[in-house]
């Protein structure tokens, strides 16, 4: 997801308060090949080995058995995203812990290449295990949920060696949570925490102090459920179970800011998109996307409606797999890539602008 426009200031403003280094590796295994014995009644020329290529998982698509998510995966995500205002109608969530812990892809998956860059600039320590950054594209501002190892007090600290400011006497109570204004050369974000290791970020383009924490407090409200969350849009909670685990995912309640159907007249009948992402052997990686129609009559007719413009991206994106099928009122999507297209495929499936 881009978040590039009109959001530098933001940039400059998250890199001294959250930051993180996001380094991955994907550890290939493949078949290794295996001599066929001969039979020895008669001496024969001995046989040649034929190495065995890698099987492309879900080949067979429309028969696969696609795993749930992973109970704790899940607990983890859903936290981070609880604290997504509903207002915010999508919202893109990376695993950095998981990433941390695998070092040759980091060139390849990182905040800069996936543009994420303007909420969390990979040029200071990590110090973030998860985060989230959603937009809301009416009013332009960008919440930023995150959870660390540690506390956020702690966190504060560090970043006072940047440079940053906290506004007033120290944070401000809010339903019992703490909530601080901070200024950074003349920008201005709020920071919260949700609990000692969970918080949220939350800046504009061009915005107040008691804006940036309106946005924050509106963000714990959902958190703690005086309001809703992104997690409450319709359809969106049955969806997420049903969706393999990833080390990233994209979370939609607007369906027709979904680029990969962007030559299509949208999808009628839509209540939201579920999609995730994770490595495979093999220097691959698969997407796994789940899109919840109001009915069966709906998802058919939007399957049959965004075949061909799969089967156009498949050409021009050199997929190396695609899967499309209907299960009930909902229709589920596999996309397997290059390693090395990771970034280019990432863009179809997180929102527009």
């Amino acid at each position: 997801m881009s978040l590039r426009d009109g959001k530098r200031d933001a940039a400059v403003l998250m890199a001294t308060v959250l930051a993180v280094f996001i380094f991955a590796a994907c550890s290939t295994e493949t078949t290794p090949a295996t001599d066929v014995p001969q039979p020895t009644a008669e001496p024969i020329a001995p046989p040649t080995s034929t190495p065995a290529p890698t099987p492309v998982p879900y080949e067979d698509f429309a028969g696969a058995e696609i795993p749930p998510a992973d109970p704790e995966q899940l607990a983890q995500m859903t936290k981070v995203l609880s604290l997504v205002p509903e207002s915010f109608g999508s919202a893109v969530y990376l695993d950095t812990e998981f990433l941390r812990s695998n070092e040759s892809l980091g060139a390849i998956i990182n905040p800069d290449v996936l543009g994420l860059d303007v909420a969390l600039p990979s040029i200071a320590t990590g110090l973030v295990s998860r985060f989230a950054v959603a937009a809301d594209l009416q009013t332009r501002s960008v919440v930023t949920p995150f959870q660390s190892d540690l506390a956020i007090a702690d966190i504060l600290r560090l970043a006072g060696g940047f440079g940053l400011q906290l506004g007033g006497d120290g944070p401000v109570n809010y339903q019992g949570h703490d909530v601080w204004e901070i200024n950074v050369l003349g920008t201005v974000l709020a920071m919260a925490t949700a609990d000692a290791t969970t918080g949220v970020a939350a800046a504009d383009q061009s915005i107040t102090p008691a804006e940036a924490t309106a946005l924050v407090e509106a963000s714990l409200d959902g958190f703690d459920g005086r309001s809703g969350s992104i997690l409450d849009a319709p359809g969106l909670s049955a969806l997420l179970p049903a969706v393999p685990s990833g080390f990233a995912a994209g979370v939609l309640s607007q369906c027709e800011t979904l680029p990969l159907f962007h030559d299509t007249q949208g999808l009628p009948g839509c209540t939201g998109v579920v999609v995730s992402s994770d490595i495979l052997p093999g220097d691959l990686v698969v997407f796994h996307a789940l899109i919840g129609f109001t009915g069966q009559d709906a998802a058919l007719a939007a399957m049959q409606q965004a075949a061909e413009s799969l089967e156009n991206e498949r050409e021009s994106q050199g997929f190396e797999d695609l899967g499309l099928r209907q299960e009930g009122g909902n229709v589920r999507l596999r996309v397997i890539v290059d390693v090395s297209k990771f970034a280019e495929a990432f863009q179809l499936f997180t929102p527009e602008n």
